[in-house]
């Protein structure tokens, strides 16, 4: 805004003084013709009003004739066309900035981030789960075992758990240990949940210990075992 003016004002002072300097020429060459200072101060004013005249009538002409038709057959050129399709205009811009979003999506944001969040710690869990049991499970019972981690982190009926068969090398501490890092790590439900995970997918190992004793043992002999302690799976 404060640009327009200062230019506004300089276009004002140049017009100006031209029409100043021509008029008083016109005055000075009326003196020159011998005519009297009346006469040569008529003159000097009837220039100055053709020339304002003149001015006004020329403004009037480019801003209400010459410029649309100016722009509309730029409009016809496919660059400025496409510059006009391109270029949103003002008023929708700042409607755009300025309209707050609303809670529907607020509340979309906040359950697609929630779920992002979610699949993210599944997909550690899994890792951590393909890595911990490489060796010592078939590739077929690591893929159950990843399925019923699934069913536990999104809370579904742990009726459906599928038990799995493992290796001889690993014990009740190694379960117990692997059930605690994954509490540890979904934090979805009480531990006397995972316990129940605990005893019906890995029955071979845990099948005569009770649910309250593989709950409150969790963490038992953090050192040993093969199967560690891991306050946070994301260190895999």
């Amino acid at each position: 805004m404060k640009n327009n003016l200062l230019e506004n004002i300089i276009l004002y002072v140049l017009v100006t003084s031209a029409a100043l300097i021509i008029a008083t020429l016109a005055r000075i060459s009326a003196f020159s013709l011998g005519v009297d200072n009346f006469t040569a101060f008529i003159v000097f004013i009837v220039v100055l009003s053709i020339e304002g005249a003149l001015y006004l009538s020329i403004h009037v002409v480019l801003q209400g004739l010459m410029l649309p038709w100016i722009e509309r057959r730029l409009l016809k050129v496919p660059y400025f066309k496409n510059k006009t399709k391109s270029t949103p205009p003002i008023d929708k811009i700042n409607n755009h900035i300025t309209e707050p979003p609303s809670l529907a999506d607020i509340r979309n944001e906040q359950l697609q981030n929630k779920a992002i969040e979610q699949e993210k710690k599944l997909n550690i869990a899994l890792h951590y789960t393909r890595k911990t049991f490489a060796s010592y499970v078939t590739d077929g019972q690591i893929e159950v075992l990843c399925g019923n981690l699934q069913l536990y982190a999104d809370k579904l009926n742990l009726e459906k758990l599928r038990s799995i068969k493992t290796g001889k090398d690993l014990s009740t501490v190694d379960i117990s240990h692997f059930g605690w890092n994954i509490w540890n790590h979904f934090k979805v439900g009480k531990r006397i949940e995972i316990a129940h995970f605990l005893k019906r997918v890995f029955p071979d190992i845990i099948k005569d210990v009770e649910v309250e004793s593989i709950k409150s043992h969790l963490r038992d002999d953090e050192l040993k075992g093969i199967i560690k302690i891991q306050e946070s799976l994301t260190e895999q």
